[in-house]
């Protein structure tokens, strides 16, 4: 973009906000009729999500009348609250001076200079759609600067289209692709001067829940980014590894091809639904989704028993076609969709009803650190679900153990994942060799697959049709050499007072 053309994007965004600013109020801020009503479950879910400020340097762009500046300030150390508009500056002023640690400026945050390492945190809360894209990139740049080490950049955005109800005339936000947003953070690094390399990691992604619950909307998405240098923090490289390697968008489609709409896991949509009888879970109940995939079995059980699901995925390809397709569709389904790493994701304890996860664990090292979190995250009675891929005892052939290794996977026996989820602390472990009934859906996609074979390679192309075949062959090879297994695992977090029972280990084809 040349300078003319970002001027003029500057003119017409203070243009759009002197329109519609007139009034500094909530409803102005939040373009909505009902921004009362949202307002009181949004900003504390907003907050929540960016975690404690105690004692920490903030800057705050696009601060407006203060919806967030006064409760930052009320447990930072200091807040830098920027905005462009002078009357909602004031209005911020009127309300939140009393804090004595704020420092309000009239001002673009795009000619905002900052000392590097100036401030602990960078928030803002629907400022970047308000900006074109190369200065969504400047910007991330700057915020790259100003944050410390270890620091946190977060912000909340308007994806896809317009949220709030009130008329415009015309409308010059930039209702990006979340996509976009991950481009950018993604590729921003900073050179410091002894060498080193600055980058982002992300901590989360997520869709905010009050618009879910309230608007039936997954368009408000969130970002929280953690300023690392000279190094790739483990997250950061599992997460790039799954979406340039076996989570790739192409390779995304072309396993829905075989397990069904909405799905990439063993048995498609009818092996979730005996899932979730399993589970039977009850209306508003709070379930968590580990490791959700294209969401397809959130979808089926927040539509068939009313609870909300909430569901998380290290695959960003995997969460936002999961979101393109929510906001396509402008469904009223009760799922929440975050990209986080659930090996760090810090809910608090006791969130969750249920948890359940499909063939997902398989990717994470530390099963007894994961199972702790998952228990730690139950409420008192609920109940946990897993399956995953499994392996027999002894050393496995050459050819399973290069399997393993391509694919980064972590697996263990059927007894040996019951032990770890019993030392977690569950109760009532039970683990249930399902060997045969994956067998029997390996054998039932690999039979639509070869009968869909000219459709398939003519949307994938012959060499994803060859891939796909070997590699469900390959599967039941292992499968029939009696190498791979597939374990279904159920357990509970003991009520108060409950006693302790060893792990049951049991080979059946189905759950009484």
């Amino acid at each position: 973009m040349t300078q003319a053309a970002e001027d003029r994007e500057r003119e017409t965004q203070k243009a759009y906000w002197k329109e519609h600013s007139g009034e500094a109020t909530v409803e102005a801020m939040m373009l909505d009729s009902h921004a009362a009503e949202i307002d009181k479950l949004e900003r504390p879910e907003v907050l929540k999500l960016l975690g404690s400020v105690e004692g920490l340097r903030l800057v705050e762009l696009g601060a407006g009348i203060g919806r967030f500046t006064g409760p930052l300030a009320s447990a930072a150390k200091s807040v830098v609250a920027l905005d462009f508009m002078e009357n909602l500056i004031e209005q911020n002023r009127a309300s939140n001076a009393k804090y004595g640690n704020i420092d309000f400026r009239c001002g673009d945050a795009m000619e905002l200079s900052l000392e590097a390492g100036c401030c602990d945190v960078a928030f803002s809360n629907w400022l970047l759609m308000y900006l074109g894209d190369a200065e969504v990139q400047q910007l991330a740049r700057n915020m790259l600067s100003w944050v410390v080490e270890g620091g946190v950049v977060f912000f909340r955005e308007s994806c896809f289209r317009q949220s709030g109800d009130k008329a415009r005339k015309n409308n010059p936000t930039h209702y990006r692709n979340p996509r976009e947003y991950f481009r950018i953070f993604d590729s921003v690094q900073e050179v410091l001067p002894d060498g080193r390399v600055a980058h982002f990691e992300l901590v989360l992604c997520k869709s905010v829940d009050t618009y879910v619950r309230v608007k039936q909307n997954q368009n408000q998405v969130v970002w929280k980014w953690r300023k690392v240098v000279d190094e790739v923090a483990s997250a950061s490289a599992q997460r790039h590894f799954l979406d340039l390697n076996q989570y790739q968008s192409n390779s995304i489609l072309r396993y829905e091809r075989v397990f069904g709409s909405g799905f990439v896991s063993p048995g498609g949509l009818e092996t979730h639904k005996e899932f979730c009888r399993l589970l039977n879970p009850q209306p508003d109940e709070q379930v968590l989704d580990v490791g959700c995939g294209l969401c397809g079995g959130a979808h089926y059980m927040a539509r068939t028993y009313g609870c909300y699901v909430y569901g998380i995925d290290l695959s960003v390809n995997m969460i936002l076609t999961a979101l393109e397709r929510a906001a396509a569709a402008g469904n009223g389904d009760k799922v929440s969709f975050e990209v986080s790493d659930a090996t760090k994701r810090d809910f608090p304890d006791g969130t969750f009803d249920v948890v359940i996860s499909r063939d997902t664990l398989l990717h994470i090292g530390d099963k007894r650190a994961i199972f702790k979190r998952l228990f730690n995250v139950l409420r008192p009675g609920g109940r946990l679900l897993l399956t995953d891929y499994c392996k027999a005892s002894g050393e496995p052939s050459e050819g399973f153990a290069a399997y393993i290794a391509q694919r980064g996977y972590d697996l263990h026996t059927l007894e040996d994942y019951a032990a770890m989820l019993e030392e977690a602390g569950f109760d009532g472990v039970a683990a249930f060799d399902r060997t045969e009934q994956f067998k029997g859906s390996l054998e039932r996609e690999l039979a639509a697959a070869e009968a869909d074979r000219d459709a398939f390679i003519a949307d994938f192309g012959q060499e994803d049709y060859d891939e796909v075949v070997a590699s469900w062959r390959g599967k039941l090879e292992r499968v029939e050499a009696g190498e791979q297994k597939w374990g279904l695992f159920r357990a509970f977090k003991p009520k108060e007072g409950r006693d302790f029972h060893a792990p049951e280990v049991a080979s059946a084809k189905t759950l009484a």
